[in-house]
């Protein structure tokens, strides 16, 4: 008999809205008058004024989240800035832990031409999150930033936040899009994470598309859509299929054998046609990849890469056969508006690809496992919240 009343989940994918706090005050006095500006479009969509610019995209090529929506489109909640709200949600989701990434600044500042402003943006953030964590330090698991377009800066910054307790560090996908993370020019980057002992986690956007080797982070094929369900649709799984491709083309792997890396948000679904095609290259084409020293699907079924799935996705069984059932977490997106909340660990609970062993996996070892988690809380969530569920769909939050 499944009894997943003792069962602890992990969310290896929540979100923050760092974007609605004011960081001024913690920013150095000098940098002030750059910090992050909230704004309304033309259209009514919340945005940032950020140097100089309006982020994410409002309209044009490449937007960031707009357009009309249905009803199932999740908004804003109050525990995206609230902790004691937050807390609230994981109960009625079925959460005991959530890792925590950040949304608008945090998949914006890696796309910023002012290498000196993202790192202060950066530290901002990071203190602002570390303190929103503290209101319960087993349950709430930051996420830090990095520069990665500063790499000394984001080594600086990543010895701080190992200090600090925070669980992983954010990627973006690229910096400026001419610089792809498999480039040696972040392996200051990966070597300071593998002697800290630190995992680092790729998260793709949308909208902070800029001008190629001078700004912004590109989405691939968002300089192609006018339309964000396009956008967002390609960009990000594709962005982490070559992220991931890139950076084990490139060697990183190899010369960083204790490197640890999530792909987040993206999906799982593609990973072993990626894994696949991936062999079938080197097959070939290896002289074009002379620090690959491993076949991909061995790297990719190791212990170094890991991705989320969507709590929605069907297909797991197939993921878990052929790339090893420790490849995939689970992760909520709370809140952004294609998440579905509050009903996501349900739909891991009644999915009907896996077996109860293999959801233990994807809800809580997998994750315990990659990011080295100690000192968890009791699993109770779920108990809770299988009680109150009622297959229903909650009306969209307003924001």
């Amino acid at each position: 008999m499944e009894n997943f009343d003792d069962v602890l989940v992990i969310d290896a994918d929540g979100h923050v809205y760092e974007g609605n706090v004011d960081l001024t005050p913690r920013m150095p006095q000098k940098w002030r008058s750059q910090a992050p500006i909230r704004l309304k479009d033309n259209e009514g969509n919340s945005r940032i004024l950020l140097e100089g610019r309006l982020w994410s995209a409002s309209q044009g090529l490449g937007p960031g989240v707009s357009g009309p929506m249905t009803d199932k489109a999740r908004g804003y909640r109050a525990g995206m800035v609230d902790p004691v709200a937050r807390l609230k949600d994981m109960d009625e989701e079925g959460i005991d832990v959530a890792i925590l990434f950040g949304t608008q600044i945090a998949l914006t500042v890696n796309g910023l031409m002012n290498k000196e402003l993202a790192a202060v943006l950066c530290h901002a953030v990071n203190d602002w999150l570390i303190e929103y964590c503290s209101a319960d330090p087993k349950r709430l698991l930051a996420v830090g930033l990095i520069p990665c377009q500063d790499p000394a800066a984001a080594v600086k910054e990543l010895e701080y936040l190992k200090r600090a307790g925070a669980t992983t560090a954010m990627l973006p996908t690229n910096v400026y899009g001419l610089n792809n993370m498999g480039d040696r020019m972040f392996d200051p980057i990966y070597e300071c994470a593998q002697s800290i002992g630190m995992p680092l986690s790729v998260h793709p956007q949308t909208g902070h598309d800029g001008v190629p080797g001078v700004s912004g982070v590109m989405g691939a094929g968002s300089e192609r859509m006018r339309k964000y369900v396009y956008v967002h649709m390609t960009a990000f799984p594709f962005e982490l299929m070559i992220a991931m491709m890139h950076m084990i083309g490139e060697g990183v792997f190899d010369r960083y054998p204790k490197l640890r890396i999530g792909f987040m948000e993206g999906g799982a679904g593609w990973l072993p046609f990626w894994a696949e095609r991936f062999d079938e290259h080197i097959e070939k084409l290896a002289p074009q990849m002379p620090d690959l020293k491993r076949r991909p699907s061995e790297i990719i079924r190791g212990e170094q890469v890991t991705l989320t799935c969507e709590s929605e996705e069907t297909g797991l069984d197939r993921v878990f056969a052929a790339n090893g059932e420790n490849t995939v977490l689970y992760a909520s997106d709370y809140c952004h508006w294609d998440c579905h909340f509050p009903y996501s660990v349900k739909d891991i609970i009644d999915g009907q690809d896996l077996s109860f062993a293999q959801k233990e996996k994807l809800l809580n070892k997998n994750a315990i496992d990659f990011f080295k988690l100690t000192n968890l809380p009791q699993p109770q969530a779920l108990k809770g919240a299988r009680q109150t569920w009622n297959g229903g769909q909650p009306k969209a939050a307003t924001a």
